[in-house]
């Protein structure tokens, strides 16, 4: 129970910080927070950037209403997030009195990667590390097509944040996979502290996948995390990850929801 408890701390922990810490760091962006949720304005009308995240369960309609009103007004899309242990009769009489519905869940994972042993393959030599502000164009541009017609919001909100994801004191690390040259997967690894990773945005372009580049992707984060020196990694899992992410020795430990 103990380890559980402290997983689920580190899994919204990291969670949290991701949504919040690059928009926090930026001008013209804003990051909300009351006593049961906070919320992210990215300025442009993306569900993908634009979060609130619900991280108690005493919400109130006020809180709520606050939040919806501001995006509503802002006329920006937005998507809630919460976890299991923060959906609540409480935080559901909210969502209904709201008309918020369920669009999604994910499976909150996590890995001690003290039990993970290094796995190396050829492949790896097809990965690089963002550096250049050309790269980070290029991996704004795999996680935009993975929408049709792709997502310019998400091309856009990378072009606005580059200098911080580029600066090396926020410890951010985005890999792409190049196959035959083309840019075909990525991944970002995000730290909480010098002891937690979360892995976000595993993509592979449609055209790419079942060449088991995402496992290979995956393989090359987790040595380069263990590499480094962190303890824990953490990440989301959609079903089609699952069997991989479990393969890997993460395991479940919380499920996160969408709503809209």
């Amino acid at each position: 129970m103990e380890e559980k408890r402290l997983m689920l701390e580190l899994i919204s922990n990291n969670f949290q910080s991701h949504a919040t810490r690059i928009p926090a760091l930026s001008e013209d962006m804003q990051v909300i927070e009351s006593q049961h949720l906070i919320y992210v304005d990215s300025g442009l009308s993306c569900d993908t950037f634009n979060i609130l995240y619900i991280n108690h369960p005493e919400l109130s309609e006020s809180e709520m209403s606050k939040a919806l009103d501001h995006y509503q007004t802002n006329e920006l899309e937005y998507c809630i997030w919460i976890s299991i242990e923060n959906l609540s009769s409480q935080v559901q009489k909210v969502f209904k009195a709201f008309w918020i519905e369920e669009q999604a869940s994910e499976v909150g994972m996590g890995l001690d990667l003290t039990d993970y042993q290094p796995i190396f393959d050829e492949r790896h030599k097809n990965i690089q590390l963002v550096t250049t502000k050309e790269q980070l164009e290029t991996y704004a541009r795999v996680i935009a097509e993975n929408w049709s017609p792709p997502d310019q919001n998400v091309i856009r909100y990378y072009d606005i944040t580059a200098s911080h994801y580029l600066n090396d004191a926020n410890k951010i690390e985005l890999l792409i996979y190049n196959h035959e040259g083309q840019p075909a997967s990525c991944v970002e690894l995000f730290p909480t502290d010098d002891e937690t990773i979360g892995f976000y945005g595993f993509a592979t372009l449609e055209k790419f996948r079942g060449q088991g580049i995402g496992t290979t992707l995956l393989t090359f984060a987790l040595n380069k995390a263990k590499e480094s020196g962190y303890k824990n990694a953490i990440l989301q899992g959609t079903e089609d990850g699952l069997n991989i992410y479990k393969k890997m020795g993460f395991k479940d430990y919380t499920m996160y929801y969408e709503f809209a």
